[in-house]
């Protein structure tokens, strides 16, 4: 649950014989992250998870606020689902069944509401500690989640600062022990923290929210999301003014390895009634009093209580009539907007009498301009992406523009399409080819590798230049079942490529050397063959054809130089046979040519 803003946003290939693969889409795209509001998350409110499906080409991962963690009446706290979401389990199997397969890492957020203090006890007590440990990981493990996002804001905004001093070190344990635990399921673990600076943008370990100890927690988790926001939430001003912003970023990609910094942008506006030289606010017309009955004082509330608005609905609220969206400015310093705008409220009055009262209004936002601005801070100081809250109430405006952005930061990134057999003969060259594509146009001179890998490495087998139309050859042979690439090295502009991997089964060469055509009565049918790739002890079967099958009459093995002996013992009728070697060492089985021997 994001500080302040939750319930004012609320209101507010495989085909035939040839394998065509291709390179998979480049992650150096992706430079996005963020948190979907449970109330965007359902088939009624899809708004934050079709944003994430529909730009998932930009999105690392994603945090569903999903769960919390409550106080337990035994001690400790328990994770259930927000107890504000409705229908909460059909809700999060559609959530996850249109996110599954876009690439986004799915890390659902726990937000604490356990209360004052709680969470603070549960951690300093080793047992609840590792129960609630415990907790996360069958929670994340049961449902198949990729992680999880712990958002624990109560140490921060109700535990108070006396408290820090003694809750660090057991949030620090906490973490020491979660993070290896969720590792070892192969699980990620997101943790989200208001910034260890000041508003005057100073920086450090007792600096800002000291209590989350980003730098002794980093080893142990895959990404901290600063909540670089909410700098002026009662007083009037901008949200998350840019150079304060800058100063966290820079603080945390020194701090930690900037890999894992996720840094928080806002898509939010906050507007507040301007206040009058004496301190009383701008109201004008006939107006109500904070006193008298219960609609008076709501129409009061309704024209001085500082409210929000997703970017998504700033646009709306610009184009009302009382509005006034051609006066909006953009604060170069702050890097966000502002708009000074009247809102009309009528009401009735105790002797009830329609009453008109006009309050002035001042909205700051961030807008897609201020995202960008913001998201620019990735490439700049190198860290992991810009979290977006909320992903869903954005103006869809910024996703072009977080694109180009995204685009210009990773280097182009070649298309590899290569085909190749599914199974060859042992011995036979692999005809392979392969086409390579740069922004749609055929990548002429450019130097490719093929790499074949059977065990755990790969290994260059074949070097190549593309021809003017991108086209490139390669004849291999076929000595061993493995998987095959081709690497396009990367040069100036352009990042490493690498086409799908293609499985090429090589099958054993089986080689008649001796077959009897005919025999007499009584006689043993003998066969001599040879299995290439030639290999001591190699098993071979002698198989005769009953119908539509293929029935063993015996088995025998190969010497050092793959020759192999096998005998029909007194065949009574003529019968067609073959010989068939048995799979070994990466070679699957191969058929000699099938033969007739006819008994008189």
């Amino acid at each position: 649950m994001r500080r302040f803003a939750l319930s004012a946003l609320a209101t507010v290939l495989l085909a035939g014989l040839m394998v065509p693969t291709s390179a998979q889409a480049s992650r150096d795209t992706r430079i996005v992250s963020g948190w979907i509001p449970y109330w965007m998350s359902s088939p009624a409110r899809p708004a934050g998870i079709n944003a994430t499906v529909a730009n998932a080409d930009l999105f690392i991962d994603v945090s569903p606020f999903w769960y919390s963690a409550r106080r337990q009446a035994s001690g400790g706290v328990q994770i259930v689902t927000n107890p504000n979401f409705g229908n909460a389990a059909s809700n999060i199997a559609w959530s996850m069944a249109q996110l599954r397969n876009t690439g986004v890492a799915i890390l659902p957020a726990i937000a604490d509401g356990s209360g004052k203090g709680r969470m603070a006890e549960t951690l300093a007590n080793p047992t609840l500690r590792t129960q609630h440990v415990q907790q996360i990981v069958d929670l994340v493990v049961s449902n198949g989640f990729d992680g999880i996002d712990l958002d624990y804001e109560v140490f921060a905004f109700q535990d108070g600062s006396a408290s820090w001093a003694a809750t660090q070190p057991n949030w620090t344990a906490f973490i020491q022990e979660l993070g290896p635990a969720l590792q070892a399921q192969r699980k990620q673990l997101a943790v989200t923290v208001p910034p260890p600076c000041n508003r005057s943008g100073v920086c450090g370990t007792r600096s800002g929210y000291w209590v989350y100890n980003v730098t002794g927690i980093a080893p142990f988790v895959d990404r901290i999301r600063i909540m670089a926001y909410d700098y002026n939430v009662s007083s009037i001003g901008p949200i998350a003014p840019i150079d304060w912003v800058r100063s966290i970023v820079q603080y945390m990609a020194s701090a930690v390895p900037p890999d894992k910094v996720q840094i928080g942008v806002p898509t939010y506006g906050r507007t507040w009634t301007m206040r009058q030289s004496g301190g009383g606010f701008q109201l004008s017309g006939n107006c109500p009093t904070n006193s008298g009955s219960q609609a008076q004082r709501d129409a009061y509330r309704s024209l001085t209580a500082p409210a929000s608005a997703t970017d998504a609905e700033i646009p709306r609220i610009l184009a009302a009539p009382d509005a006034r969206a051609s006066e909006v400015r953009w604060d170069q310093r702050y890097q966000e907007s502002s708009v000074d705008y009247d809102k009309v409220v009528r009401w009735t009055d105790a002797a009830g009498a329609q009453q008109t009262c006009t309050a002035r209004r001042t909205m700051w936002f961030v807008g897609p301009e201020g995202v960008l601005a913001r998201t620019r801070l990735v490439g700049e100081f190198g860290i992991n992406a810009a979290a977006m809250w909320t992903v869903g109430g954005e103006n869809p405006a910024q996703w072009p523009l977080l694109r180009q952005y995204a685009q210009s930061l990773a280097p182009a990134t070649s298309q590899v399409i290569l085909t190749a057999p599914t199974s060859v003969t042992f011995g036979v060259p692999i005809a392979m080819s392969a086409v390579i594509s740069l922004n749609g146009n055929p990548l002429a001179q450019a130097p490719v590798q093929l790499q074949f890998r059977q065990g755990n490495s790969w290994m260059g087998v074949q070097d190549a230049v593309t021809g003017a139309d991108g086209a490139v050859s390669f004849a291999p042979n076929a000595t061993a079942s493995g998987r095959w690439r081709v690497v396009v090295p990367a040069a100036e502009n352009r990042a490493e490529s690498v086409s799908e991997v293609v499985t090429v089964s090589v099958g054993a060469r089986v080689i008649l050397r001796k077959a009897p055509k005919t025999i007499r009565a009584g006689r043993d049918a003998v066969v001599v063959a040879r299995v290439l790739p030639a290999q001591q002890g190699q098993r071979v079967r002698l198989e005769v054809r009953r119908g539509e099958r293929w029935q063993r009459v015996t088995v025998a093995t190969t010497n050092a130089r793959g020759r192999v002996r096998l005998v029909a013992t007194q065949p009574r009728t003529t019968e067609v046979y073959r010989v068939r070697s048995v799979a070994r060492g990466g070679i699957v089985p191969g058929i000699s040519q099938e033969f007739r021997v006819r008994v008189r």
